[in-house]
């Protein structure tokens, strides 16, 4: 926390000094410059730059980057329809053989 100074001294505000010493606590707020708020912010608000991303826009030709498979690869399950991602081709997954916590000694 800052030291506390006292309202008449003089090295608090560059206007203060130009002007000579402070007499009252009211010259001395007057001298003050305080910001201007507007009565709502809520309408200017913005996010800041690079908070948001362009959507990635898939199969829109060659030239795109994204285009003929998408970005899904060639052949497969996953390329063709839908796969949870969790699915393991089929075998005992890990999680039903070891459990969620814990093991088997």
């Amino acid at each position: 926390m800052p030291p506390r100074i006292s309202p008449l001294s003089t090295s608090l505000c560059c206007r203060a000094t130009a002007n000579g010493p402070v007499t009252s606590l009211t010259a001395y707020m007057a001298g003050l410059s305080l910001q201007n708020r507007h009565a709502s912010i809520l309408g200017s608000l913005a996010n800041l730059p690079g908070a948001m991303h362009k959507k990635k826009r898939v199969g829109r030709g060659p030239s795109s980057g994204h285009g003929k498979t998408s970005g899904r690869g060639h052949k497969g399950q996953k390329q063709h329809g839908k796969v949870k991602p969790w699915f393991q081709g089929g075998q005992t997954p890990l999680i039903v053989k070891l459990g969620r916590k814990g093991f088997n000694n």
